[in-house]
């Protein structure tokens, strides 16, 4: 055999073992919650490689780096790069887990005695991708546990089976004395984790809180679109607003933060639209910029719809305060005549344009879709949820909007997409406002009866029978945009 074909066959065996070969990863943080000690091992023989962050930032945590055998990793502009590693052997490095927490800008992410909590970005080097059946494996002080977006693969969230999302997507990770718990719905489970401080009231209120909003989920579909989805809430002391702002992030899996203020009362926080907001985003894929105004306008629409449908809002609340919406995003000044493609892509400076003209393409999708029959938005959301979510890839928005048409069985999204992401102006909402009987204009609603279309505007907030918790009624706090992803 000549020895170019031998080098060939040598190096496909190679690629084959290490396509095939699952990593094990052990962490495990000191004492005093300052170091995380990591290795990464293979139970397969690894060629050369190289092991990424998806930060610039963590290099500045990582001590001492180390391998078995012919390894011999080191640190270089790209990454970590290391040498074969036989069926067995392991890579080790430490993070600086009490540098890197203090770096947070907010001071919130070290409680000392009582949590860290770090981007997973931070202490996470792992390949570019990661191998299917690898999984990490936690050991901590006693009397902590953690709160992770990979789905744990035990109940008491000390093993869990990596996810080969992108290095660079956003994740969080905690570890702490956390008071957790798992709540079981159709279609998966929401691990809920509360860090300190609360107290046994403050818990209890978060609990309902968290409760309710799940049946407001849970009124789209029934179901809940993911098998596993992280919801750490992070409480903040001395703050008397609700929930002053929430994230979805995706790297590891789905997950939802919530900062909620601890002096806010349970009514405030039941009434608040935040954590509906950031659930609703659970029913599509990463857009990423180019989509903004598609994931944000599903999220503003929804977190209305969705309160109203389980209970927690009127239908006459819940159409009061999207057309207040409405009037907020066409009041907002487009003084450098950006189509709304442009402005998603922008500076912040178009925020209630970007929201509400989402909210509008939404509302008239949904619209369209019930005068032709036989379906809604929450089923077509839910067609294309069963076929593609969880998704660990971005999605461009037109290939959202082909296969939301393709699931429905319409040319309805595709066109409907093309003439809002050039819009130069707010939408005009007078003919699909006076199909549903709300009145003459954004901003004068006025419900009829007469209207051709009112038993759609009627059905739209109709309550749903979907399980879960009976939300209670209560007005919210005025609907502002928050950013997700």
């Amino acid at each position: 055999m000549k020895i170019r074909q031998l080098l060939s066959l040598v190096l496909l065996w190679l690629l084959a073992d290490a396509a095939s070969a699952r990593l094990g990863y052990s962490a495990q943080l000191s004492a005093d919650a300052r170091q995380l000690a990591v290795s990464m091992c293979s139970d397969q023989a690894l060629a050369s490689g190289e092991l990424v962050s998806g930060s610039s930032e963590a290099r500045d945590y990582l001590r001492g780096l180390n391998g078995d055998g012919d390894s011999q990793p080191k640190l270089t502009r790209r990454g970590i790069e290391y040498g074969p590693l036989a069926a067995g052997e392991c890579l080790r490095y430490t993070v600086d887990a009490y540098a890197a927490a203090s770096a947070d800008r907010y001071q919130l992410s070290w409680r000392d005695g009582n949590y860290v909590m770090l981007p997973l970005q931070m202490w996470l080097w792992r390949p570019q991708r990661i191998p299917a059946g690898s999984s990490l494996e936690l050991n901590l002080p006693r009397g902590w546990t953690a709160s992770l977006p990979f789905a744990p693969l035990t109940t008491d969230d000390f093993r869990y089976q990596l996810v080969n999302t992108p290095a660079d997507w956003d994740a969080t990770s905690v570890f702490g004395r956390l008071l957790t718990r798992r709540l079981q719905v159709p279609g998966g489970e929401l691990r809920l984790a509360i860090l300190p401080p609360v107290d046994a009231r403050q818990q209890a209120s978060v609990q309902r809180w968290a409760e309710q909003n799940v049946r407001a989920l849970l009124a789209a579909s029934g179901r809940l679109p993911m098998s596993s989805v992280q919801v750490l809430v992070v409480p903040l002391p001395g703050v008397a607003a609700a929930v002053p702002w929430g994230q979805v992030t995706r790297g590891g899996g789905s997950a939802l933060k919530l900062f909620v203020g601890l002096d806010a009362s349970e009514q405030a926080l039941l009434g608040d639209w935040t954590l509906a907001h950031e659930f609703s985003h659970l029913l599509h894929p990463y857009l990423r910029v180019r989509g903004r105004w598609l994931s944000e306008g599903l999220a503003s629409y929804y977190q209305n719809v969705l309160r109203a449908r389980s209970g927690a809002l009127t239908p006459n609340q819940a159409w009061s305060k999207l057309d207040a919406g409405f009037a907020r995003g066409e009041s907002e000044p487009n003084q450098y005549a950006q189509t709304l493609s442009s402005a998603a892509q922008g500076s912040y400076r178009s925020t209630m344009r970007v929201y509400w003209s989402g909210a509008a393409f939404w509302l008239e999708a949904e619209l369209a879709l019930r005068q032709q029959g036989g379906t809604d938005l929450a089923d077509v959301l839910d067609a294309f949820a069963r076929r593609h979510l969880p998704s660990n890839q971005q999605w461009q928005p037109e290939r959202f909007m082909a296969e939301l048409d393709a699931v429905a069985g319409t040319d309805l999204f595709a066109p409907l997409f093309a003439r809002y992401d050039r819009a130069i102006a707010f939408p005009t909402l007078t003919d699909t406002y006076r199909q549903l009987g709300l009145g003459e204009k954004v901003g004068r609603l006025a419900l009829t009866d007469a209207a051709p279309d009112a038993h759609i505007r009627d059905a739209i907030m109709q309550r749903s029978n979907a399980p879960g918790q009976q939300a209670r009624p209560a007005n919210s706090a005025d609907d502002s945009g928050i950013e997700s992803q």
